[in-house]
């Protein structure tokens, strides 16, 4: 392409056209074009909201295609609905063009196949055991603590995705200092991942051999220090002052941002909460609807006015909070993921066509 570009333009006269690699001169920035496959493209509207990458940085539409998809469908699990979804979705995209609506044929596939783990259909899983056993149930008792704690696990998961690219990242651009010292950095991950495993191992009783004085002093609190000296650190490394405003000035603004970090790290993943709480909710708002079903139908067989009851209840219910947990998603994959490794600061190519 490039070389049909050059002979073409060469064709002018007086004209010369010279190639050279995107990042040849220092003073230009090349612009950002998202490249993605047929499952992730649509997907491209949220990262550009948050702005596209720049050239040399990780594009991260296929790990929030992926993530977003996942813990909708998680959220939103319903095998009637997620086909309604789905089907909107694609008579929006075929019909208008709208990006939106291709996102939701895949959100609703997702939501289908959850649906066949909880056993809901429209929210009711009485016309699921006609065919088969539900493989988990979200309302009874017995299952809620589970559903929180495979809640917490995938968001553990994806943070430490998240710190994965950004050391990625770090390593290949040569920033050392935020690579090793880092709260998203290798300190970061290390001191993250040895502090879920102490935890772990008390809460569900591995009975590992953790939490000895040379586990928590290499594992724990030695990362927490060098996340502490990040600055005076990564100015070692580059051969300068260490501390160049002084010793007191800068304890006092590490300790504060080392306080901040802890509470980041149990904030973020406890957020990861809301995913059980919207399965819950899903599941108690159709419970809702069904019981005034029944009452207005008098408790009796089905009838007109129970149906009309049920269908207007699912659309409510898909309308609300379909909507919600398509936000509550997003503001997983910007807070939680993106503020960990993606900034985002790129130029956006658009073509001559365009303009």
């Amino acid at each position: 392409m490039l070389e049909k570009i050059k002979n073409e333009f060469e064709t002018i006269e007086d004209v010369h056209v010279e190639i050279k690699p995107a990042m040849g001169d220092s003073r230009l920035t090349p612009p950002t074009k998202l490249k993605n496959n047929w499952f992730s493209r649509p997907f491209r509207m949220f990262v550009e909201m948050y702005g596209v990458p720049s050239y040399t940085d990780f594009d991260p539409t296929n790990l929030v295609a992926i993530s977003y998809t996942f813990l909708f469908g998680m959220m939103f699990g319903d095998i009637g609905q997620g086909i309604v979804l789905s089907l909107i979705g694609y008579f929006f995209y075929k019909w208008k063009g709208m990006q939106l609506g291709a996102v939701g044929m895949r959100l609703g596939i997702s939501s289908t196949i959850f649906g066949f783990v909880f056993g809901s259909i429209f929210g009711s899983e009485a016309l699921f055991e006609h065919f088969m056993e539900p493989m988990f149930l979200p309302m009874e008792s017995e299952n809620t603590m589970t559903l929180l704690m495979a809640a917490i696990a995938t968001g553990v998961i994806l943070i430490i995705i998240s710190i994965a690219f950004n050391i990625i990242l770090n390593l290949k651009k040569k920033h050392w200092g935020d690579l090793l010292f880092s709260q998203n950095g290798i300190a970061g991950l290390v001191f993250y991942v040895s502090v879920l495993l102490l935890v772990a191992n008390m809460l569900v009783g591995l009975n590992l051999p953790l939490g000895g004085p040379l586990y928590i002093g290499l594992l724990i609190a030695m990362p927490v220090i060098m996340i502490f000296l990040k600055e005076p650190l990564s100015y070692k490394l580059e051969g300068e002052k260490m501390f160049p405003h002084g010793f007191g000035a800068f304890f006092t603004e590490a300790f504060f941002e080392l306080f901040e970090v802890m509470l980041t790290f149990i904030a973020n993943t406890m957020s990861f909460l809301r995913v059980g709480g919207f399965v819950l909710s899903h599941a108690g708002m159709m419970m809702v609807v069904y019981t005034l079903a029944e009452m207005v139908a008098g408790g009796t067989a089905i009838t007109l006015s129970y149906l009309l009851v049920v269908v207007i209840g699912n659309a409510f219910v898909m309308c609300l909070e379909g909507m919600i947990v398509g936000i509550q998603v997003l503001r997983l994959e910007f807070y939680e993921m993106f503020s960990r490794y993606y900034e985002g600061k790129g130029k956006p190519f658009i073509s001559i066509k365009e303009r």
